[in-house]
């Protein structure tokens, strides 16, 4: 290992795969942790007014006395 440190590498192509590496390290959970966000908030926000919905109807069928 020592040996690999030592020797000096000017290689472009596996600084660039290195890069790319950070990149997708970083950006995977962003986008995973960020769909499973959307996804919550669609799903609350149609029970939400699906609930809405359902409560209007059950007043709006009610009888008075």
């Amino acid at each position: 290992l020592s040996a690999l440190l030592q020797i000096q590498h000017d290689s472009t192509r596996m600084e660039s795969v290195y890069f790319w590496s950070a990149v997708l390290i970083a950006i995977t959970p962003i986008v995973v942790f960020g769909g499973v966000a959307v996804w919550l908030l669609r799903k609350y926000w149609r029970e939400r007014r699906a609930g809405t919905r359902n409560a209007e109807v059950g007043t709006r069928n009610e009888t008075p006395g």
